[in-house]
């Protein structure tokens, strides 16, 4: 899909939102294929076990081709149709590595699918996640990533800034001065009254004496 018309785009993927899905017998190792066809140019052939797990899809839009398998991956792909219309007499020609251009094509074109059907649903989650990872990685044709923030607990905080306490710790308890007895208060009071008194007592008879003396 070189340059797809974006309106064409668009076009093919709503009418693969609106395709109503049909589905083949079992097959002898008990797989079935869910088919969505449109007629803009958007298909998906899903292949699902006895237990109704996705094993395989292979999606189609306008000219390119991606293929989820279990325990493989994605690979992306060319389609080839010489004008046909169905699908199955069009020619896919895989790449030899996947294409991360056709990838994140693809992955855009679905990423505002709300819908309901599983299948859809499961390719649509099979190419954001693809998607995340080139970006992460860096890969040819990615968008440039967002800036990650570091992990919490490896960014160190500024030193003039305190450390906040962690969620749901107990605030630290003011400091507790030991209560006053006014009791003591009062017998220290007198104490120390009585104490001058017999100083100043003391005193005069000192001065008596000297003077008694001389």
């Amino acid at each position: 899909m070189s340059d797809p018309s974006t309106e064409r785009l668009k076009a093919a993927v709503l009418a693969l939102y609106q395709a109503r899905p049909v589905e083949g017998p079992p097959g002898d190792d008990g797989q079935r294929s869910v088919w969505h066809l449109s007629t803009q140019g958007a298909e998906l052939l899903s292949f699902v076990d006895p237990e109704g797990r996705v094993q395989r899809q292979e999606l189609t839009l306008l000219d390119e081709h991606c293929v989820w398998s279990s325990g493989v991956g994605l690979r992306t792909g060319r389609v080839e149709q010489d004008g046909a219309a169905r699908a199955e007499t069009s020619v896919v020609h895989p790449d030899a590595q996947p294409v991360p251009a056709r990838l994140l094509r693809a992955a855009l074109a679905l990423e505002h699918y709300q819908g309901e059907d599983r299948y859809i649903q499961h390719i649509q989650r099979v190419l954001a996640l693809a998607r995340q990872g080139l970006v992460l990685s860096g890969g040819s044709g990615a968008a440039p990533a967002a800036p990650v923030p570091p992990p919490a607990s490896t960014s160190a905080a500024p030193a003039s800034v305190p450390h906040a306490a962690p969620a749901g710790a107990p605030s630290p308890l003011p400091l507790q001065l030991p209560a006053v007895d006014p009791e003591m208060i009062r017998r220290q009071k007198t104490e120390g009254l009585t104490m001058l008194i017999v100083l100043g007592l003391g005193l005069l008879f000192s001065v008596w004496l000297l003077y008694w003396l001389l």
